[in-house]
């Protein structure tokens, strides 16, 4: 299977929306919604972070949140059910509301432009990506809007990440806090992926460090 890899600028959209995800999780309460409520200490340290800690964690090279991109039941719900409500009318409102939009924006044209990307950043299935791309963006904005959900931290339940992610992952020193985010997703790429995939998975994310790299040092 070949590999069109991300471009600078795809990077550069992760680490900016990344970034104001964690100003939502700060400033919004409506995004809060989206973590987990245990552990405490994720959440309360995910909701904590100073704007220098929340800027180096944002350079991850992957989405910090998910719109469920691996579960299959949750969007066949999503996209059978019928619009009931406006653009604007959906339960999360305000910053949160205007992220999420952003986010369903970037994914939607770059589903279109180079899935195999796309799966980079969200470590989703190419079966999600051909869904996201069949539809218009405004129908994709009007089904996740009727759900009135937020984004939801990624693989929340890996406290292993996180942890090695809100130590490591924050640290002034560039090689020890990109080692450790580069970690994190080879865990977002391989940890629910067939045998067969994992591989050239790997050999993706190893393909994008470089790039990256260079991105988060100009900062």
């Amino acid at each position: 299977m070949s590999f069109e890899g991300p471009e600078i600028r795809d990077y550069e959209n992760v680490v900016s929306l990344n970034l104001a995800w964690l100003d939502c999780l700060r400033n919004d309460r409506a995004a809060a919604a989206g973590l987990p409520p245990s552990p405490a200490p994720l959440r309360e340290r995910l909701t904590a972070l100073e704007r220098p800690e929340a800027a180096r964690l944002a350079e991850s090279p992957f989405l910090l949140f998910s719109f469920r991109e691996r579960d299959d039941r949750y969007w066949d719900q999503v996209l059978a059910r019928q619009s009931a409500q406006d653009l604007f009318g959906s339960a999360a409102g305000g910053e949160v509301a205007t992220l999420a939009n952003a986010a369903l924006g970037f994914i939607w044209q770059l589903a279109n432009r180079n899935p195999y990307a796309l799966r980079i950043f969200c470590g989703a299935s190419l079966f999600w990506c051909e869904r996201i791309a069949e539809l218009t963006f405004y129908r994709l904005l009007e089904a996740v809007t009727a759900t009135g959900d937020v984004p939801v931290l990624r693989l929340a339940d890996n406290h292993a990440m996180w942890q090695k992610l809100l130590h490591e992952g924050l640290s002034r020193d560039a090689g020890i806090r990109h080692a450790a985010q580069f970690a994190a997703m080879q865990t977002v790429l391989t940890g629910s992926g067939r045998d067969g995939e994992r591989e050239s998975w790997s050999r993706a994310a190893r393909s994008l460090q470089a790039p990256g790299r260079r991105v988060a040092d100009d900062r």
